[in-house]
């Protein structure tokens, strides 16, 4: 498999989880565009997991675990993006996790990360936390507390599932299993809330529809990279999605701060630059 390959796999999902995340952000009803993002993994990929073997114990154990992660991680983004825009919440919770998930690699995991490897990580890092401390009017208590879980809860499945496709007999089998179940408690929940699926004129079905295959596309690509090139390099190198996101919540959200967030962009994408010639 050409590593270069595997990059452009990653860039190309960062396009998809930017798409995703303005999607259930311009949105009046994000837990409904959860909860439709969930019903859309479920079609999908309830017919694959007949075509994979059965997960072993171990694997299974990876499964629920993820599981329960996305369940809360969903619910901090609907939260997150309650109090705070997009361009304030969603970098930090995005640059935490790349920290994090960075120093459980080297200091736990014994990634073979070497010194580029660490600039180029913590130049992305740099340029998401600018983005958003640069770009916000004023200190959000509550967004930022959100945010900052939102990032652990990232850095957690991250790791739990880079380590499960690593293990599994056949990747394919933990990502079809993992995509199928990791939307059911969000979904459970958008389903019985009153501000959620059942508040039917504040959400269209349609934006929910595509947001579900862009969280598909932005995560599951993830995973699948996730056998062929370090975690914290994959994890990273996704972040081109803050980019992305700033274009959007200008062009889109009308964010008229996006103006603010080039120079940290340009420092996000020269980290990038630097992992992909650590990669190839």
């Amino acid at each position: 498999m050409s590593l270069s390959f595997v990059f452009l796999i990653i860039i190309f999902a960062a396009f998809c989880h930017a798409g995703w995340s303005t999607i259930v952000k311009k949105s009046e009803n994000g837990l409904a565009m959860m909860g439709i993002t969930s019903i859309i993994e479920i079609i999908i990929f309830l017919p694959l997991i007949f075509t994979v073997p059965f997960p072993t114990t171990t694997i299974w154990f990876f499964i629920l675990a993820t599981t329960f992660l996305h369940g809360f991680y969903r619910y901090s983004v609907v939260k997150s993006y309650q109090h705070g825009d997009l361009s304030f919440v969603y970098p930090i919770a995005r640059g935490g996790s790349v920290l994090i998930i960075g120093l459980i690699s080297i200091l736990i995991l014994r990634a073979d990360i070497n010194l580029a490897g660490i600039i180029g990580i913590i130049l992305i890092c740099l340029g998401l936390f600018m983005i958003s401390f640069l770009t916000t009017k004023k200190f959000n208590r509550s967004a930022f507390i959100i945010a900052i879980t939102t990032a652990g809860l990232i850095s957690t499945y991250t790791i739990l599932d880079g380590i499960a496709v690593r293990k599994s007999e056949n990747a394919f089998t933990f990502i079809y299993w993992m995509l199928l179940l990791n939307g059911m408690p969000m979904l459970i929940y958008a389903f019985f809330s009153e501000t959620g699926l059942q508040k039917k004129n504040s959400y269209k079905i349609r934006d929910g529809v595509v947001a579900g295959i862009l969280a598909i596309l932005g995560y599951g690509l993830v995973v699948w990279s996730m056998q062929f090139i370090e975690i914290a390099y994959v994890s990273s190198i996704r972040e081109l999605s803050i980019v992305l996101a700033t274009l959007l919540s200008f062009y889109l959200l009308k964010e008229t701060d996006a103006r603010k967030r080039v120079m940290p962009s340009v420092i996000i994408c020269t980290g990038i630059t630097v992992l992909y010639f650590q990669i190839t």
